[in-house]
């Protein structure tokens, strides 16, 4: 199998469209086909749906982009690690759940790029469940994620235990008991945020259901409808405490059973720790 032509199967999907892909890659169109055909051919299988918006990856297709993924990956880290660099530097791709990476990692993340400045980091938030699958996918080299974390091919190591507390505003009555939750709005991050999971199945287990449930992509949206009172939600006391607003905020202690979250990094086991890996690793005590 040629990697020129794996490179040609992820412009198209990249581009959505043969002739863009052509364009991108500065080939002619008929060179694209006939890599592709190629492919097909080899594999003895159909890479493409074709139709008037462009293309759709087949089954096949989708099991191919998930490997060639992974090989140009292990390219990449195979050309960093012969090229015998001993000092940090290159890409290094990191991922965080939002709620460390705006007030844990800001500092720690400073201080590294300000001691290793040839090291292109970029940092991705989203959900622990994504942050997941990105690892395995390898399209991160690490991820701070809400723990425990237990899977063969990942390696995870403890960053922090935060403690989680109930938030309100104050222009609500005070919450007498936890069943007034029922009258109020729920606000929370989309599913595969551990917050979600952790204040869910708490108010299963107390039989409180809220009237309402409010979805945010970010925490920054949903901090500000909860400041504007739109309903309760379950956040890091760490994160409510570094708040420059927080005067106009109510706060509840969660029971004991509920009231802390374990903040991980996890890595895959195979990953190649280049020299900007383990620079990461040993500057967040992480080794």
């Amino acid at each position: 199998m040629d990697l020129s032509d794996l490179e040609v199967f992820k412009a198209i999907v990249e581009e959505n469209n043969f002739t863009k892909a052509a364009k991108k890659m500065n080939y002619v169109q008929s060179n694209i086909t006939t890599r592709i055909k190629r492919l097909e051919t080899e594999l003895n299988t159909k890479l493409f749906y074709r139709h008037s918006h462009g293309v759709t990856l087949t089954p096949s297709g989708v099991t191919l982009l998930k490997y060639t993924d992974q090989l140009f990956a292990l390219v990449a880290e195979t050309k960093k690690s012969v090229s015998n660099q001993e000092t940090a530097c290159g890409p290094l791709s990191i991922g965080s759940i939002e709620s460390t990476a705006a007030v844990r990692l800001p500092p720690l993340l400073n201080n590294f790029m300000n001691q290793f400045t040839e090291v292109d980091l970029s940092l991705k938030t989203s959900t622990t469940e994504k942050l997941i699958n990105d690892i395995l996918d390898y399209q991160l080299d690490g991820a701070f994620v809400a723990g425990p974390v237990n899977h063969p091919a990942l390696c995870a190591q403890p960053f922090v235990e935060e403690e989680v507390i109930l938030v309100s505003d104050s222009n609500h009555a005070v919450l007498e008991t936890f069943q007034d939750i029922n009258q109020r709005t729920l606000l929370t991050l989309k599913p595969g945020c551990i917050y979600r999971k952790q204040l869910e199945t708490w108010l299963e287990a107390e039989g409180i259901f809220p009237k309402k449930i409010m979805e945010f992509s970010t925490l920054e949206g949903l901090f500000g409808c909860l400041k504007a009172g739109l309903g309760v939600s379950l956040l890091s006391k760490y994160y409510v405490d570094n708040l420059h607003y927080k005067d106009n905020l109510q706060f509840y202690s969660m029971p004991k059973q509920y009231a802390r979250v374990s903040t991980i990094f996890i890595h895959r086991k195979d990953v190649l720790r280049t020299e900007a890996f383990q620079a990461f690793l040993k500057e967040f005590n992480l080794i």
